[in-house]
């Protein structure tokens, strides 16, 4: 008694603790302060704010609810949500007694030497239930659960970085979109205009008083800039249809504003918050970390394939001849027992098993690693982008300005007889195609402020969540 009572508490005290590696979060030299970043305004940090008070636009707020309840890429990412979350339970099950209700039959033919007061021939019956429990004295079957439950984690920091994706596609495509309709809007006035100078000059031609060379320019920037027009027609279509299946529908047009806002278009840029908040807030970088729990679990897993493998095992039921006798009272049996099982030998399969284990969790450690690395050179990216295009757009709205006047001083010289048409074509190419750098910088503006929002981790939130 004293010795069992001494290998009971053994065991209770070694379950108490799960074999294998203690988890540790990665080392990594973060940066203090976001590089490029001389506009910090005060506010509330774009960390923190849920996408529709970032994206004050009504029609564009409506497309991506549409998204986030249609989207195709959502429902699937949820799906793995669901299935991650039962193979926990599959996982758990292990820690528990296993419980069969059996049956079985079998005939033999017994040997006349051994058994000589026996049948020659005798069937027996049994029916009743059987319960097989592994003790977890190592912790194997923790950590497995351990590593099921991160990697559940994990599915469902993958499913938020689904809602980031698609809430920064949406945003981007939809301003895409407006960028596109301003060039398109700048192309259908510029026609209208060349179109009235090409029938003033042919005028002029028949009466004398323009030359061939003219009307010839007059109509070759006539038909470029109707060329013009039919292909931004195509990438307008071809957006509309990108967000159409972002959307969940079928290709058709989207409802949207009816222009970029040249004035204060771009919201005020927060304080976006310390570098090392990502860590917290990006899902990509909390799935990375996920994973790299799991791994670690993992090879706590295959640590205790060295170990004994301590089984319970019991039945209790009926035996007989016949049916008959399996539910009587003289049919009643049981049975109880247990054994341990000390690996000894199997080919280098536990060893090998444990260094994959390890190269695993070495692969999650890098990857992780890179994450964040990433993390911070997009954040750096759009940082830059938003910093520099603001001083690219002052300086070609700028050169907008003076194009506009230098069309303006050509067709007064012109009309004063002091220069050719030429001066005057020339003159408004330039100025077309200074305003439709001036749409692509705009369009570039808007989506370098979506990038740095999906950067720095936003977009994931649900409307009915606090935030």
């Amino acid at each position: 008694m004293k010795f069992r009572a001494a290998l009971l508490t053994l065991v209770v005290l070694v379950s108490g603790c799960a074999i294998g590696p203690r988890y540790r979060e990665p080392i990594m030299e973060l940066p203090q302060t976001y590089r490029s970043y001389k506009t910090l305004e005060q506010g509330e940090s774009m960390i923190n704010l849920p996408w529709w008070k970032v994206f004050a636009d009504k029609t564009l707020q409506e497309l991506i609810r549409e998204t986030l309840v249609n989207n195709y890429d959502l429902r699937a990412a949820a799906a793995r949500v669901d299935e991650a979350r039962a193979m926990v339970g599959v996982t758990r099950s292990q820690i528990l007694p296993q419980t069969d209700l059996t049956s079985g039959i079998s005939r033999d033919r017994n040997s006349e030497a051994l058994y000589p007061g026996l049948d020659r021939l005798t069937s027996t019956m049994t029916g009743g239930f059987s319960t097989a429990w592994e003790l977890d004295v190592w912790g194997k079957i923790r950590q497995a659960i351990r590593a099921s439950q991160t990697e559940y984690l994990a599915t469902e920091d993958a499913r938020r970085g689904v809602m980031v994706t698609l809430v920064s596609d949406a945003a981007q495509t939809y301003f895409t979109i407006l960028e596109l309709d301003l060039e398109l809007d700048i192309a259908k006035k510029t026609l209208k205009t060349r179109s009235d100078n090409l029938d003033l000059f042919e005028k002029r031609q028949r009466g004398g008083t323009a030359s061939g060379l003219e009307v010839a320019r007059a109509k070759a920037d006539y038909e470029q800039t109707a060329a013009n027009i039919p292909d931004l027609e195509r990438q307008i279509e071809i957006q509309e249809n990108k967000l159409s299946a972002l959307l969940g529908r079928n290709p058709g047009s989207i409802s949207r504003t009816e222009s970029i806002s040249k004035e204060g278009f771009t919201p005020n840029l927060p304080g976006t918050g310390l570098p090392s908040e990502i860590l917290k807030h990006r899902p990509d970088i909390m799935e990375a970390e996920q994973l790299l729990r799991a791994a670690n679990a993992s090879v706590g897993v295959k640590v205790g394939e060295f170990m004994p493998q301590v089984n319970l095992t019991n039945f209790v039921g009926g035996g007989g001849e016949r049916p008959s006798q399996i539910f009587n009272g003289k049919g009643y049996t049981w049975s109880i027992g247990g054994n341990v099982d000390m690996p000894l030998f199997k080919g280098g399969k536990n060893v090998y098993n444990y260094k994959a284990a390890q190269a695993k969790w070495q692969q999650s450690v890098a990857s992780y690693k890179q994450t964040v690395v990433g993390a911070f050179r997009e954040v750096a990216d759009a940082l830059a982008d938003i910093e520099k295009f603001k001083a690219v757009r002052v300086e070609q709205e700028k050169q907008v300005a003076a194009l506009a006047e230098a069309v303006r001083l050509s067709i007064a010289r012109y009309d004063g007889g002091l220069s050719s048409y030429i001066e005057v074509l020339d003159a408004d190419q330039q100025y077309y195609s200074a305003q439709n750098s001036l749409a692509r910088t705009l369009g570039s503006q808007l989506i370098a402020y979506v990038q740095l929002y999906r950067a720095l981790g936003g977009g994931w939130q649900q409307e009915t969540e606090k935030v």
